[in-house]
């Protein structure tokens, strides 16, 4: 697959990064919502109201997606300019400082340092991007497919040990719950060594340079949104995408509300949500895309994951979860993964790299709108972001077979 030692190596240093981007990305899941709901610490004087508490923690959710939404595409101009090493570099730097400043914004619990960690992690998320485009340097069409498997099943476990971990070194008795962002810091270091050390430039310069542009993402937008079958997938990627947004960023909340779990008992959950995201996108997923198409998938992932979602609401005991999150995942993995999977297919060859780029920036989208809503509305009744969340699916369900069929 590799034509040299040295790519070998330098694709290892790439699924490295690309893990570990991945897990430090999900490592906030089981901290955030435990720390600022906890009337014991002090990001909040203890007569603030939950209502308060959930609202500031959607924003520091969505401050995260609209970082991530401008600082994608800029690492992707500036790696196609003056390379993916320099850019690695900077990126995971700059992630070193951004956990840094969340730990000691922990430690200290400073709620403002708490924000502007975030807004660098944000910016330093293009490294997904930048590790999938240095895989299509290294490798030729007839193994590229095999990489980008390997990379993706790899970034997986990341995804899986990121909750984990952060639930079990989020113990507000020691460093008053900093420790899972000063192992993210740690890890980013470990991976800038890695990168300075190990890897070597994937680019290959041309006589052309990408211009970097901050609005280049809404000029392919406009273009890509012009084709009406990408815009009817694109839009129920979107309507998808904030559906499961309210599910995915407030389920912890309403954990810790309806069950009062701490952190550690949240991030074995969330692994065990991981492995089963994991485990159909990368296997159930295969068998069954050879048997049915990819507008059934889509259709029945829809409908599995609204169920699922809603019946988070019912159980009055916490060991139903362990059945309910299953079905909720198999519908949101099926979903996501086919709808890429068709809009991929519909794109010509022109408008690939643009229409894939633009359903990474609907997701973000998704997960701005998502916590900005879901905040107050898990202040009003715990129960609103799932049920809300469960609608929106729905709403992407009746709109991607009332509109595509017609396309």
């Amino acid at each position: 697959m590799f034509r040299s030692p040295q790519q070998y190596r330098t694709f290892l240093t790439v699924l490295l990064t690309y893990t570990l981007d991945l897990v430090g990305y999900s490592i906030v899941f089981p901290v955030l919502a435990p720390l600022l709901l906890n009337h014991q610490l002090h990001f909040f004087s203890p007569e603030t109201l939950d209502a308060v508490r959930t609202t500031i923690l959607g924003l520091l959710f969505a401050v995260f997606g609209m970082t991530q939404f401008f600082g994608a595409p800029i690492a992707g101009a500036l790696a196609d300019h003056y390379g993916r090493y320099r850019v690695f570099l900077g990126s995971i730097g700059l992630s070193i400082f951004g956990y840094a400043l969340m730990a000691v914004s922990v430690y200290m619990q400073s709620l403002p340092l708490l924000f502007v960690g975030r807004i660098v992690t944000g910016l330093c998320s293009g490294n997904v991007a930048l590790a999938q485009s240095a895989t299509a340097d290294l490798t030729d069409v007839h193994h590229r497919s095999r990489a980008f498997g390997i990379l993706l099943g790899t970034g997986g476990l990341g995804f899986v040990a990121g909750p984990w971990i952060g639930g079990k070194l989020a113990n507000p008795d020691w460093l008053f719950g900093s420790g899972a962002f000063i192992f993210a810091a740690i890890a980013a270091l470990i991976n800038f060594v890695a990168v300075y050390f190990f890897y070597v430039e994937s680019w290959k310069r041309t006589g052309k340079h990408a211009k970097v542009k901050l609005l280049g993402t809404f000029k392919d937008m406009r273009l890509v949104f012009h084709q009406k079958k990408l815009r009817i997938l694109l839009t129920t990627y979107l309507l998808f995408g904030i559906g499961w947004g309210f599910f995915l960023i407030f389920s912890p909340t309403f954990l810790v509300q309806r069950f009062e779990l701490g952190p550690d008992q949240i991030g074995d959950i969330f692994a065990y949500m991981a492995l089963v995201w994991f485990f159909v996108s990368m296997y159930l997923n295969k068998e069954l895309a050879g048997r049915f198409s990819l507008r059934t998938l889509i259709i029945v992932g829809q409908i599995i994951a609204c169920v699922g979602i809603a019946a988070f609401v019912f159980p009055s005991h916490l060991w139903p979860y362990w059945i309910i999150i299953p079905i909720a995942l198999t519908g949101g993995a099926l979903s996501w993964v086919n709808n890429g999977a068709l809009l991929s297919m519909e794109a010509s060859e022109q408008m690939q790299g643009r229409a894939l780029g633009v359903s990474g920036s609907m997701w973000a989208i998704g997960q701005i709108i998502a916590p900005l809503v879901a905040g107050p509305l898990a202040g009003w009744n715990m129960y609103s972001p799932l049920l809300v969340g469960s609608a929106g699916i729905f709403i992407a369900l009746i709109y991607f077979v009332t509109s595509y069929r017609k396309a």
